[in-house]
């Protein structure tokens, strides 16, 4: 077994060892299955008519595979494997063609899943790359012209899973739509490694000042929308068969010789990023629950110790009441000892009752406090390790789990947290650098 195996072996054991801890602190890992030995997968986003379906259709080689043009031909998410025989499945059934990684994809609901296609195809690069095919990017005029599906959720599930995301433009809509800010700001934050930009038809392109125009309106509406400093490079290609320069309006070397490196990327590089994207995802969702666990835990630890010390003032003033009046009113008033301890008895049960109270008061005053000072106590107990070099790293990942946090604080939804967090932290600690040491 080779060492990508044993990883990828590793790591699935690792998620399964843990989900119940993380169902306990309400953690979702962004990956429930490792299939070993997978195909690497490529999800293909972009405006409409924006060539997806055709490059898709120039990757694959041979008849097309998916139908093109001008105007919207697919509302849907169209998945491309390999099989010794072309078949396509459509709607829930679609979910059993699929390895066990997609099965996440059921929760999204009927209605995406009858959205939702798989192709089988005997062609050479399907046996060893996944492609996904989405909808264009659309501007809907009305809100209820919407899709009938969660659309951001099923891009955000698919580039998790994807190695590469390849997002595309072209020189008719240089611009980005509504879904497109959306996609960009909602569901690829944190992906930017694994994000390649594609503006797809450069050999429309009539003459080079068409071209600087229509490149400068990209740069222009991705600085938009990324939140990244600086641009990403991209790649400037077009589809089909290599043109010359006599044909187009403008040279074509450079757009030959970029989609030469893309489809290189595609064929080669793929196994690459695969074991790049799994070795990530696994070290992100075990570092996010951990810190989800450190930071819960000292929440819980801090609950109970002001609910202790609640019940335990209120233990201990109702002795005093009972004794207290049991001792005193009889001689300052004449009552009788029995009429003295049942007043004793009540007053000591009304204390108790009201310390219950009261605990439920600085449950939720406690609650409210920590989850606005949240990120105070983040950094009181990461101090040590914010100041050795990894502050951004661990600052990130918190910055993704951060609100989840304040509401499993805020509405104090430690239920089933176990006794012993910090020992099961230790032990999802003691995993994780296992993982790493394999990196």
């Amino acid at each position: 077994m080779d060492d990508t195996a044993k990883f990828e072996e590793l790591a699935q054991n690792t998620y399964t060892r843990f989900a119940k801890l993380a169902k306990a602190y309400h953690y979702a890992f962004s990956r429930t299955t490792v299939t070993k030995g997978g195909a690497p997968c490529m999800l293909f986003l972009g405006n409409h008519s924006s060539g997806k379906s055709s490059l898709i259709n120039w990757l694959v080689g041979g008849d097309p595979v998916q139908d093109v043009g001008l105007a919207p031909t697919d509302d849907g998410f169209t998945i491309l494997v390999y099989g010794e025989k072309d078949e396509e499945i459509r709607g829930p059934a679609a979910i059993a063609g699929l390895p066990a990684e997609y099965a996440g994809l059921a929760n999204f609901g009927d209605s995406f899943l009858q959205h939702l296609c798989i192709k089988k195809r005997n062609r050479g690069l399907l046996k060893s790359v996944t492609l996904v095919d989405s909808p264009g990017m659309i501007d809907a005029p009305e809100k209820k012209a919407g899709r009938s599906y969660d659309f951001e959720g099923v891009v955000r599930f698919l580039a998790k899973l994807c190695d590469m995301v390849f997002f595309m433009l072209d020189p008719d809509k240089p611009g980005t739509t509504g879904e497109t800010v959306n996609v960009f700001s909602k569901c690829l934050g944190g992906m930017e490694a694994k994000l390649l930009v594609l503006f797809n038809k450069c050999d429309t392109v009539q003459s080079l000042y068409d071209f600087a125009r229509v490149y400068g309106n990209v740069c222009w509406n991705l600085a938009r929308v990324l939140k990244t400093k600086d641009l990403p490079k991209i790649w400037t290609i077009y589809s089909g068969d290599e043109r010359d320069s006599a044909a187009a309006g403008i040279p074509l070397s450079d757009f030959n010789h970029q989609r030469d490196e893309f489809r290189n990327i595609v064929e080669r590089d793929a196994s690459a990023r695969r074991m790049d994207n799994v070795r990530s995802q696994t070290w992100q969702d075990f570092l996010g629950l951990s810190i989800r666990m450190r930071i819960v835990n000292r929440f819980a630890r801090t609950l109970a110790m002001r609910k202790a010390f609640t019940l335990f003032c209120g233990a201990v003033l109702a002795p005093f009441c009972f004794f207290g009046i049991r001792l005193v009113l009889p001689g300052a008033s004449g009552l009788g000892a029995f009429s003295a301890a049942l007043l004793g008895g009540t007053a000591a049960v009304l204390v108790l009752a009201a310390s219950f109270f009261v605990m439920r008061f600085v449950a939720q005053s406690t609650c409210l406090a920590l989850s606005r000072d949240i990120d105070l106590l983040f950094k009181k107990e990461y101090k040590v390790e914010m100041t050795v070099g990894r502050h951004d790293e661990l600052k990130q990942t918190w910055e993704g789990i951060r609100d989840e946090t304040v509401t499993i604080v805020r509405e104090a939804l430690i239920g089933k947290i176990p006794w012993f967090g910090e020992f099961f932290r230790k032990r999802l600690d003691s995993a994780r650098r296992h993982l790493e040491q394999m990196h």
